[in-house]
């Protein structure tokens, strides 16, 4: 009876053993599971500190620090690349120092921080070149923020180590945070200002007294008024009815307030935070280190300005207008522009919006593309189209954007920036023909095409933002012939530039000053006659320019070599000369006598009557003998070293 009793309690230890090995395996795996559904994978972000040189609005060009895409010495770009992420997500940024192609700055970078996101890392550790420092961030709260490389003096934010850091509303959702004020479009204003000196200083390695911090060029997004007009993503384009968003970032040392003309806006966020209440406001002053969201509604069409209220922040270099000024350009309500064009390759009959019209070429397709007449399809969407026969250019423009293309060539330029061609516009029968791969890349247009039937149907609608491809950041590279040296005779200089943009053009001077925008345009081969130093630049129209090449010319007199003709002798029959040496021979007797080589690369005749002299220059080594015609006993040699 007693066996019996054990037994059945440790068949009951045993179920009991079992039961809570069970619970704590199903605990085990809810954690994993939970875990697991907490897992966010990092979005992956690297960037190079490098430095670089910067075109501001007048021409002249500024020396930066700053962050780059391309693991490639001076290739920084100002401000540094836009970083997006979505609510919720952790961002991993890794930055590397590949070290500056400038040799003498003073070149400092250090860990990546995040205002308001991750603003308090205390690592101030200068990166040595060839040195990464990775970084999560965790983009918590949607908002407006900024990237930067702390120091106590902040010579990194001035000279360009800083960006925008954007974090959306989840899935990308056109809000200013989930849940938070829906919107139509959303514009990024990064905010800098330029002191040339400071960069100046630190170009060359040395310290600069930042008290001393007086600014003399203020920008958006890297650029300056009147560029700012030519740069989609700075000026606002909309319709009555609509909402944007403006993200207003200010990583600088100023103050700045940020007026709009015509309408009141909403502040909704400062810093990342949004606010309990809306703050209506026609002027937002944006503090140094702050960012602020605000919310537009237009009520009305027009064209209105956005810039600073504080007349300084309006200049470049003391010349106004400048610096934090654009522009707003708001459509009727209802007022879309759409056009539907229906065509057909092979014939010149189409019809737009309903009415029938007739072509002066008949589209057709050619590797791959359809070709239609440009003109037709510019009148059509609202746009000009000028033409430079000279340079077999043709300019395409609407409110909003400039393409410029060249007859035969795979190559173009949209609102200042270089782009790649599928097809190039050609002509026929004296008609400028535009493909298709064209239109649905850059002009703005939703093209569908039946390859069957060769139908072609194309949209527009006025007010949609053109494409705006990556910016070309290839810099050219120049180079002159012949290269610099000593030389006895005037050198003409050719100039040449290596660049995919077409109208890449070269600067250069003649008294050692470097060369900006502003400096003699390079059309023709240079005399250099004199001792010169011939400093060169090449600018792109992205603003990319080559680095100053200097050649130095010294143009020395040839010198003079005399050698006396007696009665029946040369008085020297023999000399040894540099090239470039002149030789004058000088009668000093009553005979008629010449100076005749016997290849007959030079002859003279030395007379009585006054015409005592005769001069050849060698420009060129090697033995050369020579003798007199009238007394061919006499001889001479002239060695040229």
């Amino acid at each position: 009876m007693e066996t019996m009793v054990v037994m059945r309690g440790m068949i009951r230890v045993a179920r009991m053993k079992w039961f809570f090995l069970l619970i704590a395996a199903f605990c085990a795996l809810f954690i994993v599971a939970s875990a697991n559904a907490n897992t966010v994978e990092a979005r992956k972000v690297q960037l190079y500190a490098t430095d670089g040189y910067r075109t501001l609005a007048d021409g002249s060009q500024v020396y930066i620090w700053g962050y780059s895409q391309e693991n490639k010495p001076g290739t920084a770009v100002f401000p540094g690349p836009k970083i997006e992420a979505e609510e919720g997500d952790i961002v991993e940024v890794t930055v590397t120092n590949i070290g500056p192609q400038e040799n003498g700055a003073d070149f400092q970078v250090r860990p990546l921080r995040v205002k308001v996101l991750d603003d308090q890392s205390g690592d101030d550790r200068i990166l040595s070149v060839g040195q990464s420092d990775t970084r999560l961030i965790n983009a918590s709260q949607a908002g407006s923020y900024y990237y930067y490389s702390y120091d106590a003096n902040q010579y990194g934010l001035q000279m360009g180590l800083n960006g925008p850091f954007v974090v959306k509303a989840k899935n990308s959702a056109k809000q200013a945070w989930t849940g938070g004020p829906n919107y139509d479009k959303e514009y990024v204003y990064h905010i800098n200002e330029v002191d040339t000196e400071w960069h100046q200083t630190a170009e060359v390695g040395n310290v600069y007294d930042y008290a001393k911090f007086h600014p003399r060029y203020w920008t958006i997004n890297g650029k300056s008024f009147p560029d700012l007009e030519n740069d989609p993503s700075v000026m606002i384009h909309g319709k009555v009815g609509e909402k944007i968003m403006v993200r207003l970032i200010n990583p600088g040392r100023d103050e700045h307030p940020m007026h709009l003309h015509g309408h009141h806006f909403q502040v909704i966020a400062e810093n990342g935070v949004p606010l309990p209440i809306p703050v209506d406001k026609d002027t937002v002053n944006l503090d140094p280190g702050e960012t602020k969201d605000i919310l537009v509604t237009f009520d009305q069409s027009g064209h209105f300005p956005f810039h600073s209220h504080k007349i300084v922040d309006n200049t470049n270099n003391g010349v106004y207008p400048g610096g934090l000024h654009t522009m707003t350009h708001i459509e009727p309500a209802g007022n879309t522009g759409e056009k539907t064009i229906t065509l057909k390759v092979g014939e010149t009959h189409a019809i737009v919006n309903g009415e029938h019209v007739m072509l002066d070429v008949a589209p057709f397709q050619l590797k791959g593309d359809t070709y239609v007449p440009f003109q037709f399809i510019a009148d059509k969407f609202g746009g000009t189209l000028q033409t430079n026969a000279k340079d077999r250019k043709y300019i395409y423009k609407t409110e909003n954007s400039e393409f410029q293309l060249w007859l035969i060539q795979k190559q173009g330029i949209m609102n200042g920036q270089q782009v790649q061609l599928q097809s190039p516009i050609l002509q026929v029968k004296g008609k400028v023909m535009v493909p298709l791969s064209v239109m649905s890349t850059y002009l703005c247009s939703t093209v569908d095409m039946d390859h069957s039937s060769g139908a072609v149907t194309i949209k527009y609608q006025t007010g949609h933002e053109c494409h705006i491809p990556d910016r070309d950041r290839t810099a050219p590279v120049v180079q002159a012939a012949p290269a610099g040296g000593t030389y006895s005779l005037t050198q003409n200089v050719t100039l040449n530039i290596q660049d995919d943009d077409p109208n890449a053009v070269i600067y250069y001077t003649l008294d050692g000053s470097a060369p900006t925008k502003s400096s003699a345009r390079y059309t023709s081969p240079i005399p250099i006659s004199q001792n010169t130093i011939l400093k060169f630049i090449g600018i792109d129209t992205s603003g990319n320019a080559s680095d100053v090449q200097t050649e130095s010319y010294i143009i020395e007199s040839a010198s003079e070599v005399v050698v006396e003709i007696m009665n029946d002798r040369f008085s020297s029959a023999q000399i040894t000369v540099k090239k470039g040496t002149t030789v004058t021979w000088v009668l000093n007797s009553t005979m008629m006598h010449t100076v005749t080589s016997y290849d007959g690369l030079f002859d003279g005749m030395v007379t009585p009557n006054g015409n005592t002299r005769f001069s050849y220059t060698f420009n060129e080594t090697g033995t050369f003998n020579y003798f007199c015609m009238v007394h061919p006993f006499m001889q001479g040699t002239v060695i040229v070293e």
